[in-house]
């Protein structure tokens, strides 16, 4: 049992998503920071990594430095998509993807992290500029996720980005202390 622990902590360095329990408009300037701040915390984070460092992962079997990058840019260009479509739609469903199968592919293999980067800088500037405009009743509007059989709101939404960012970068820091 004690090695399932390490291997959860080490899945989850900062703990397990845990939504704010109402609407608060001082989470969201928070939430709004934290995914302003994430492109260059990444960007100072996986700098300078050898191809050798790219590869190591977070815990045995797990995704590699390099998947994870191109990962968070997948992961919030979804973000992205469905932060529009829940703003200009009424309670649109979004469509799911397989992260693990994108993950597999030759792109999210790249040891150039370059559009990766770019890709998280520039979904996050625009999304950020959208999110400050933002008033209560936006934050309301929902999506309805298929996968889950739910509906979201885009509070829960971006508290789980912001959260989804510093998780990874927690990700990888623990691979570079690990190195699996």
């Amino acid at each position: 049992m004690e090695k399932q622990l390490d291997i959860e902590k080490l899945k989850y360095p900062t703990g397990k998503f845990v939504p704010a329990s109402g609407f608060s408009a001082e989470v969201v300037k928070q939430h709004i920071a934290e995914m302003e701040r994430l492109p260059a915390d990444l960007e100072a984070l996986v700098k300078g990594l050898s191809s050798k460092e790219l590869l190591y992962g977070y815990r045995p079997g797990s995704w590699n430095i390099k998947q994870i990058v191109h990962h968070i840019a997948d992961s919030h260009l979804n973000f992205h998509t469905r932060l529009r479509l829940t703003l200009t739609e009424e309670k649109p469903t979004i469509k799911p993807y397989d992260e693990n199968a994108w993950a597999k592919l030759v792109d999210g293999n790249n040891d150039d992290l370059t559009s990766s980067l770019a890709i998280v800088k520039g979904v996050h500037a625009r999304a950020v500029e959208l999110l400050k405009t933002l008033n209560e009743k936006d934050f309301a509007r929902e999506y309805y996720h298929p996968e889950n059989k739910k509906d979201w709101t885009l509070f829960w939404l971006l508290g789980l980005y912001a959260w989804h960012g510093k998780h990874h970068l927690e990700q990888i820091k623990v691979a570079l202390k690990h190195k699996f």
